[in-house]
């Protein structure tokens, strides 16, 4: 059951959400109230606590709520595309308040396997995946080319024709989507995609068919897909 805007009014004035944040700062608030802060006001018929607190259960939680694009949050029951845009540029300010320099200029597909060996590098160094190279990743480059980050897709290419599920991979579509998911989330603009065989399947017809279907898909989103290679260990080549 939804609450009043107007109850919000009956909280004492101490305990508001910019009150709080006067007196306790950012770090003794709630998610709750941090959202309610970024939204600056409730939907419609629903104070805005009550509607940062039904973002939150819609979404899961605070990373993914600010891992959402536009779209996304269009989605949300409650969200306009002027809550969505708060949230989304909030986000994105974190994110270039948090970003490392550009890296190199991804010209060519070598420039795209030096990345990915640089990662994997790092990765033996200290994993974030529990020690294994990761089957495929996204090699996300800016509006200049200019390397942003190179992400592992959890999950892919385990047969992708397979349901997903809890032990199975990715399906073709929500490979496609987590791909251009995550070139929109970090802000790139164009983007390179890597298998790194390691004990995973040589590239099959289903991999390629998955490039061809980036491929489109990107222009759809504004986005430039740039290549695909196969990164072996002392060995590379384009995905034929």
């Amino acid at each position: 059951m939804t609450t009043p805007r107007e109850s919000l009014w009956t909280v004492a004035p101490e305990d508001r959400p910019r009150e709080r944040l006067a007196r306790l700062g950012p770090g003794g608030l709630s998610d709750a109230e941090l959202v309610a802060l970024v939204l600056g006001s409730g939907m419609p018929g629903v104070n805005v606590l009550d509607s940062a607190g039904s973002l939150l259960r819609q979404t899961g939680g605070v990373t993914e709520l600010m891992s959402m694009t536009v779209s996304e949050l269009r989605s949300l029951a409650g969200v306009g595309v002027a809550t969505a845009g708060r949230i989304v540029a909030v986000a994105e300010l974190w994110r270039r308040a948090n970003d490392p320099p550009p890296g190199d200029v991804l010209e060519t597909p070598q420039h795209v396997v030096r990345a990915v060996r640089a990662f994997l590098a790092a990765e033996r160094a200290g994993p974030v995946n529990g020690g294994a190279a990761p089957a495929l990743v996204v090699v996300v480059a800016d509006s200049e080319l200019r390397l942003r980050q190179v992400v592992p897709l959890v999950g892919a290419l385990v047969p992708v024709s397979a349901p997903a599920s809890a032990s199975a991979p990715m399906t073709m579509h929500a490979l496609v989507a987590a791909t251009l998911h995550e070139v929109l989330y970090r802000g790139g603009s164009a983007f390179a995609l890597a298998l790194v065989p390691g004990e995973h399947p040589e590239p099959t017809d289903e991999l390629r068919a998955i490039r061809d279907v980036l491929k489109l898909a990107s222009t759809t989103v504004g986005l430039r897909c740039l290549s695909t290679v196969v990164v072996a260990e002392d060995d590379w080549a384009p995905l034929a």
